[in-house]
C-alpha cells in the first residue's frame, strides 16, 4: 500500500459523520453545499450527499460540480432534476478519485499500480402532499468502492419529510439515511442508519436564509450541530457561509486565525441568465483547504 494512503483517508474522514461505517457517504460532492460548511440539508440539490431526500430541485436543471481536496483527491458529480409524476425526480452520478498508487507486497517490493475511488449512482423522488404543507421524498443509491484488491458494493436507501410554515417563512425537516445492506464485499464495514434534524428560516429584515442541522447521538456530547446561511446580495449574487461544532475537533491550536476559520465553509454564487455558478471553499483547522466549482443550468 502507498505510504501516503492512510493520510488521504484521515483527511477525508474529518468532515464526515461520527456514526457511520462508510464515511465516504458524507464527504462533500456539491460545491454549493461546500460553502455551507456541512449545513443545508434543506437546501435543494440533485448532487449533494448532505441532503434531505424531500429537498429536491423542483425545476428542470442540470448540475455539475468538481471539488479538489488536498493530496490531489478529486470529487466529480453530475445530476439532473425534472418534474415527474406530480412531483420531482432526479438522477445523479458522483465519483471520488483518491489517485493512482503503486502496490507493495509483504516484502516491501513494488508490484503493479492500482487506482482507488468511490462511485455513487442515485435516483430520487419527492412530492408535495395535496392541501397539506408537507413534502416527502426518498432516494436509492448504489455505492461502489475499490482499494487495491478490496471491493465494496452497498445498496442504500434514505427517506425524509419537510413541513412548511408559510407565514413564518420557515421549514422543519427529518430524514433517515444509510438504510441498506452490502451485497458484494470482501472488506469489513458496517452500514449504520443516521438521523438528521433540520430547519431553515428566511429572515424578514435581512436577505438571509439560515440553515441549522443536527446529527443526534445517544450521547448528547457527541451530537453534532451545523449552522450556515445564504445572503442574497442582489438578483444575481449570493454569499454562503457555514460552520459546525466540529470546529473544536479541528482546532489544533496552531494559530488564532486557524482556530477561528477551522471547520468553516465560504462561497460565492453568481447567476447569469439560466446559469448559476458557485465557487466555494472549506477550511480545516490544520489550514488545509478544499475548493470547489459548481455550474447549474436551467433547461
Amino acid at each position: 500500500m502507498h505510504p501516503s494512503l492512510p493520510f488521504l483517508f484521515l483527511l477525508l474522514l474529518s468532515p464526515c459523520g461520527a456514526e457511520t461505517g462508510y464515511p465516504a457517504f458524507d464527504v462533500f460532492t456539491s460545491s454549493a453545499q461546500l460553502g455551507l460548511g456541512g449545513a443545508g440539508f434543506l437546501n435543494p440539490s440533485s448532487i449533494s450527499s448532505k441532503l434531505n431526500p424531500a429537498s429536491t430541485v423542483k425545476d428542470k436543471v442540470f448540475t455539475t460540480s468538481i471539488i479538489r481536496y488536498p493530496a490531489s483527491i478529486t470529487s466529480q458529480s453530475a445530476g439532473l432534476s425534472l418534474p415527474w409524476k406530480n412531483g420531482t425526480g432526479s438522477a445523479s452520478i458522483r465519483h471520488i478519485s483518491y489517485g493512482t498508487f503503486r502496490g507493495y507486497n509483504d516484502d516491501a517490493q513494488p508490484t503493479k499500480t492500482y487506482q482507488s475511488g468511490d462511485t455513487w449512482l442515485r435516483g430520487s423522488y419527492s412530492r408535495q402532499l395535496v392541501n397539506i404543507p408537507l413534502r416527502f421524498g426518498m432516494n436509492t443509491q448504489l455505492y461502489s468502492s475499490s482499494l487495491e484488491d478490496y471491493r465494496i458494493r452497498v445498496l442504500e436507501f434514505s427517506a425524509g419529510g419537510i413541513v412548511y410554515f408559510e407565514q413564518e417563512k420557515g421549514t422543519l425537516g427529518l430524514s433517515i439515511h444509510q438504510i441498506g445492506k452490502e451485497f458484494s464485499s470482501n472488506a469489513v464495514g458496517i452500514l449504520l442508519p443516521k438521523t438528521v434534524l433540520s430547519g431553515s428560516k428566511k429572515l424578514a429584515h435581512l436577505p438571509l436564509t439560515l440553515f441549522i442541522d443536527a446529527l443526534p447521538s445517544w450521547l448528547i456530547s457527541n451530537t453534532e450541530l451545523f449552522i450556515g446561511g445564504i445572503f442574497q446580495v442582489n438578483n444575481v449574487m449570493q454569499i454562503r457561509w457555514g460552520t459546525s461544532t466540529r470546529k473544536g475537533d479541528h482546532n489544533i491550536q496552531q494559530g488564532l486565525l486557524q482556530s477561528i476559520l477551522g471547520a468553516s465553509g465560504f462561497g460565492v454564487g453568481y447567476a447569469t441568465g439560466p446559469t448559476l455558478i458557485h465557487y466555494s471553499t472549506f477550511i480545516y483547522g490544520t489550514g488545509a483547504v478544499i475548493q470547489g466549482l459548481e455550474i447549474g443550468i436551467r433547461l
